[in-house]
């Protein structure tokens, strides 16, 4: 017997997660990369959406490095 699916729009479920406390939101998450049904971007993807940021908003080296110094100090 197949389980039932129910479907539900992206906005269902954001609303869904925003009824979770941040830690409970981390765990959720956290168990959706443990069982690799959420991938994060890969570099190549993070990289060309910024390089399209920068070049659109015309933004100066000054701003850029200050950027990838904040990503850096991120976990």
């Amino acid at each position: 017997m197949a389980n039932p699916t129910i479907e539900i729009t992206k906005q269902q479920v954001v609303n869904a997660l925003l009824q979770f406390k941040p830690k409970e939101l981390k765990n959720i998450l956290d168990t959706l990369f443990k069982q690799k049904l959420f991938t994060p971007p890969s570099l190549r993807e993070i990289t060309k959406e910024a390089s399209s940021i920068v070049k659109s908003k015309n933004l100066g080296p000054e701003v850029v490095e200050e950027a990838i110094k904040w990503a850096r100090s991120q976990k």
